[in-house]
């Protein structure tokens, strides 16, 4: 690797974790990623000057159990003109946010609200889903920065800036439910955001937030959801902890194992349902598993360098496919190409890999094919689609669904 490009990756990095996000407690070291690559890297033109692999690594902390990233990544390169997830467009998160919604109804039965705050608002859908439930709605993401006038529901008072940067007496009252989906885990303090938003909220404020789960990271070895874009990683012992440090108080909570082993926890200011007791990975538990997972990575990737030579696909263009080849120790250049059901996606690439996507019904020759998984988190659906095709053999990376 080239001094230039050393230098180039380590100016990527802005900040370095030393101690606990949340307790301010000491980390251990629980997982090393020399390299990792950037995600969600689609690109239909080569790109020139592409910036390597950065070193990453996941670090623990005993006291309270919340695993954070040491590095963040300067947000131009995580989240510039090639980031493009949007809610609406994907199926896997449009179903999280029909488990979200059942959570609040659960909490919330029947209950309207007078002002309702989402933080990470994305593309606006949650927002949208919730119109009948509010007099007022509104949205923070800096992804509307310079655009918000773009959005075609302007009853959304609507803030394209980084949350620190938005005054909360400009909002048109104090907001009586705080929504934040998966939102939490990109913010390198989230402790301030969580006692900001408290403070912040309505006295009878109802407080809904869903992160991906660490517990069910570990439970599940998926060590590939491990990557730059998320700084934090809740487990529940953890939120739990974050809930007594910023003043909120625990209410209920759900998990949703079939979307990143999601998490979502109630919560609000006043005297709620006691916190459950809930388990304390220890680090050896989670280095134990890590072990498990780079068992099956490296199974995975002599499977397919098995079969290199032979008709091979992959089917699912996931943006994290770059993590996955990573673990796999693979650049996918073993596959014809990889499969998708958008028509979308049709000719885009990668820039940090050598395949390109090609719409799964231009595919007829599934019968004859190899068929290698590569959006994991879609398997079932995928599945389904693979086996009434009838592929010749299909391969899944993982041995837990």
């Amino acid at each position: 690797m080239s001094t230039k490009l050393e230098s180039r990756e380590e100016k990527a990095v802005v900040a370095r974790r030393t101690n606990c996000a949340l307790c301010g407690g000491s980390l251990a070291t629980a997982i090393e990623l020399g390299g990792l690559p950037i995600t969600d890297t689609y690109c239909r033109e080569p790109v020139v000057n592409k910036l390597g692999g950065i070193d990453q690594k996941l670090l623990y902390c005993l006291s309270c159990g919340h695993g954070q990233a040491e590095s963040l990544i300067a947000p131009d390169i995580l989240y510039g003109s090639n980031y493009c997830f949007r809610t609406s467009a994907s199926a896997t998160a449009r179903k999280g946010t029909e488990f979200f919604l059942s959570v609040l109804d659960k909490v919330a039965a029947g209950r309207t609200f007078n002002c309702i705050l989402d933080l990470g608002c994305n593309d606006l859908f949650l927002l949208d889903r919730l119109k009948s439930r509010a007099k007022h709605r509104v949205g923070i993401d800096p992804v509307w920065t310079a655009r918000e006038d773009e959005r075609l529901d302007k009853s959304i008072q609507l803030f394209g800036r980084n949350f620190e940067d938005v005054d909360l007496g400009e909002l048109p009252a104090k907001p009586d439910l705080i929504v934040c989906r998966h939102t939490l885990e990109h913010i390198f303090e989230p402790r301030a955001v969580v006692e900001r938003l408290i403070a912040a909220g309505a006295d009878d404020a109802l407080y809904l937030f869903e992160v991906p789960g660490f517990d069910g990271l570990v439970e599940r070895m998926r060590f590939d959801q491990v990557f730059h874009q998320h700084v934090q990683y809740f487990s529940l012992h953890s939120f739990l902890k974050l809930l007594d440090f910023a003043g909120g108080n625990y209410l209920a909570h759900q998990f949703n194992y079939h979307d990143w082993g999601a998490m979502a926890v109630a919560f609000d200011k006043n005297k709620g349902a006691a916190a459950p007791k809930v388990r304390l990975w220890t680090l050896r538990e989670i280095q134990d598993r890590y072990a498990l997972f780079r068992e099956q990575m490296k199974s995975a990737g002599d499977i397919l360098r098995a079969y290199a030579g032979q008709l091979l696909y992959g089917y699912g263009a996931a943006q994290m496919l770059p993590v996955l080849g990573y673990h796999m120790g693979t650049d996918f250049s073993e596959l014809k190409a990889v499969l998708d059901d958008d028509v979308a996606k049709d000719g885009i690439g990668y820039w940090n890999l050598p395949v390109k996507v090609m719409p799964s019904a231009r595919a007829t020759d599934l019968a004859e094919a190899t068929v290698l998984l590569t959006a994991i988190d879609n398997v079932q659906p995928i599945m389904t689609k693979l086996l009434a095709h009838r592929p010749r053999h299909i391969i899944n990376p993982f041995n837990v669904i």
